[in-house]
């Protein structure tokens, strides 16, 4: 009898306290996930010779914002965060790898992506506004229907196929994707390319690459900005050359 009296509150209590339990497990598994991650990171940046922050210091996000990237992601989703910044120099060019945490809510539910990007930045670099991403058979549906059109290479159809890329001054984009340039995207794609001015992005949509993925498609983007910014010379950048990004003295003393 006094089971059946207690039992409609024992029950609940029973499963909200597994509920809690559930959701601080789950929390703890995503800070040391997060721990890790950040080590093994800041390990990789000393091996490669940059500076590595925990926190978004230099303002990143801010520079950003105007890119489909996370301009979609702000407007469609709650604003994001970067992390684990990993930043050098070569020559007078900036290069940045970081991840970009944003949340996708739906049917009252929220989801956590993390993904992985590159940023370079150069005062004088003057890129023309372009996207590159992979061409899916949705985007040639469009092209037949007359709906849309990409800039296709007669002399490179391999490349026509298997990419999209669009931009406002299209011969000015042809300009910058060389054969060089186009050859190595073939052979090596960073996923989605972001391209306006002195500003250039890639990174592959919803994935956090591992250390080690992560650190090929650092070197890899080193060298496609190399290509774009020679203009389909080959020159490897020297890893000799690579510097860190000198932190202004008060962030440094603001750990």
């Amino acid at each position: 009898m006094l089971f059946l009296v207690i039992a409609p509150f024992v029950i609940p209590l029973v499963f909200l306290f597994a509920a809690g339990a559930f959701a601080a497990g789950r929390l703890y598994h995503r800070r040391e996930t997060d721990r890790k991650r950040r080590i093994q990171l800041s390990a990789m940046a000393q091996r490669l010779g940059l500076q590595f922050r925990e926190k978004d210091d230099f303002g990143l996000l801010q520079q950003l914002k105007s890119f489909d990237l996370f301009h979609r992601m702000r407007r469609w989703w709650h604003s994001g965060k970067i992390t684990n910044v990993l930043s050098g120099k070569i020559g007078d060019t900036e290069v940045h790898l970081f991840d970009y945490t944003y949340y996708v809510s739906s049917n009252n539910s929220r989801r956590r992506i993390v993904q992985t990007v590159f940023f370079a930045n150069d005062k004088d670099w003057f890129l023309p506004n372009f996207k590159l991403k992979p061409e899916t058979w949705y985007h040639k549906v469009l092209d037949r229907l007359g709906l849309s059109s990409d800039i296709n290479f007669e002399e490179h159809p391999e490349f026509s196929e298997r990419f999209r890329l669009n931009g406002e001054l299209s011969e000015l984009v042809r300009d910058k994707f060389s054969g060089a340039v186009r050859e190595f995207l073939t052979e090596r794609p960073p996923s989605h390319l972001e391209g306006n001015n002195y500003y250039f992005l890639a990174y592959k949509p919803r994935k956090k690459l591992n250390p080690d993925e992560a650190e090929v498609f650092f070197e890899n983007c080193r060298h496609l900005v190399e290509l774009l910014k020679k203009e389909g010379k080959t020159e490897l950048f020297n890893l000799a050359e690579l510097r860190p990004v000198e932190i202004p003295e008060k962030l440094k003393n603001s750990d």
